[in-house]
């Protein structure tokens, strides 16, 4: 798929999420060590970044690493976060150029130094752009997520017996000051969130592709997006009330 049509873009998502699955199997299946398909799949991100630059979608989240990832071989979380620390230091200048923000959420001090050092510079340098937003969630995991958020606001409402409504709750969340995703994509054919934004998913859209994510590019993005723009999002609503019908007289 080469391009959108009008009709299409005009009913983008404005944020995406992506959960980037399938660099091991890639790998594998070209008889090659791990780390090849996380390269790769390194690579692969500026496609999809630059895709959605291209067409208009302000904001793109990535699962760049799971708290569960830390039960990977150390070899493998070494190098991951040798590639973390190699991209953002090539993506710093475009990134400036392009005025995309950089945020991360997740518990950072569970990775090395050096990734914790990079990853809190680029933040730093970049948070007065205003063009383009990319989250990575780093060292994530919604459940513990959504447990230290309910720990802060019982710290800020001790006593207080009133559930609080979500407008309440989500600043507590680490996604506070970015919209809800509209869109997971999990590419690799695995049907399943893999505690990523589960609170913030209530009424996401999701799209699986049996991609591998390096193969995931931008025609496969864009495939993705048209998608999307071809569902009717309700709400909890009828067809009827999100496009009441036309009496004519």
């Amino acid at each position: 798929m080469n391009q959108l049509s009008p009709e299409e873009k005009n009913n983008l998502p404005r944020h995406v999420a992506l959960i980037m699955d399938g660099n091991g199997r890639w790998a594998k299946s070209r008889r090659m060590p791990r780390l090849f398909g996380h390269r790769n799949g390194v690579e692969n991100v500026r496609a999809v970044v630059n895709t959605a630059k291209e067409v208009g979608v302000p904001y793109i989240t990535l699962y760049a690493f799971s708290t569960e990832n830390q039960n990977r071989p150390s070899d493998e979380k070494s190098g991951l976060m040798k590639l973390l620390e190699e991209f953002l230091k090539k993506e710093l200048s475009s990134m400036m150029e392009d005025g995309i923000r950089l945020r991360a959420i997740g518990d950072l001090s569970g990775l090395p130094d050096f990734a914790q050092k990079i990853v809190e510079d680029t933040i730093e340098q970049t948070q007065e752009n205003e063009n383009w937003n990319l989250t990575l969630a780093l060292n994530y995991g919604s459940r513990q997520e959504v447990l230290k958020a309910v720990s802060k606001y019982a710290q800020n409402h001790p006593g207080s017996a009133n559930v609080p409504t979500w407008e309440q709750f989500s600043p507590y969340l680490e996604t506070a000051g970015l919209p809800d995703p509209d869109l997971i994509i999990r590419t690799s054919g695995e049907f399943r969130l893999s505690n990523f934004l589960l609170l913030q998913a209530a009424y996401a859209e999701i799209f699986v592709s049996p991609l591998h994510w390096p193969d995931f590019g931008r025609d496969a993005f864009l495939e993705a997006l048209a998608d999307y723009a071809r569902r009717e999002r309700r709400f909890g609503k009828t067809s009827e009330q999100i496009q009441p019908s036309v009496h004519i007289l």
